[in-house]
């Protein structure tokens, strides 16, 4: 969520990017906020971010207000920036007194609920990719395919090891036993047995 000033920020047309201007344009544009806190600062999200490019990009162009409203807001409906408020007289028995109520309804559109929801929707998918490229969830598993793979190398090795340390003994007996067929006889000089 963005509060106007970070918005200004999110705007990639430099020039038209202050707070004023922004101001206007989400008025004139009717980009609506999605939250409003207890001191009444406006949230917005990344459909408004959307929006007010867009929508800088067609003034650019030359487009009126109410075009780019229209095209901003995909040629629907625009959608209530605020829910509609009636008061509604309660009306009671004539042999009471008359008490004055109001009675407050509140008009929502499912536009503007669908609206919200993307919106929503569209930030909980942002955070959870952020959160994916920030953790290193694949890194875990990543090393233990390596892992994995250096240890059937290192266990093909040892194998090829084995196999010419049974070749060297068998080659060492042999030659023990060519060995004991010949007799010392003096310095250098053997004889062979037979």
């Amino acid at each position: 969520m963005y509060t106007k000033e970070q918005l200004v920020e999110k705007i990639k047309n430099k020039n038209s990017a202050n707070l004023d201007k922004i101001s206007t344009f989400i008025k004139l544009w009717r980009i609506d906020s999605i939250y409003e806190d207890e001191k009444n600062i406006e949230y917005y999200d990344d459909l408004a971010v959307y929006k007010l490019n867009r929508g800088i990009k067609l003034k650019d162009l030359g487009k009126n207000n109410e075009e780019i409203s229209s095209i901003v807001n995909n040629g629907t409906i625009v959608p209530i920036s605020s829910p509609i408020v009636q008061k509604a007289q309660i009306q009671t028995k004539p042999n009471h007194p008359i008490v004055d109520l109001n009675k407050v309804t509140v008009d929502i559109t499912t536009q503007t609920l669908s609206l919200l929801a993307e919106s929503v929707a569209k930030k909980i998918t942002n955070e959870i990719a952020d959160k994916i490229k920030q953790s290193n969830v694949f890194e875990p598993i990543i090393d233990s395919a390596k892992i994995k793979r250096d240890n059937e190398i290192l266990a093909n090795q040892v194998e090829s090891l084995l196999e010419e340390n049974k070749k060297l003994i068998t080659r060492n007996i042999l030659l023990q036993g060519e060995n004991a067929k010949f007799k010392h006889v003096f310095g250098t000089w053997y004889i062979r047995e037979q």
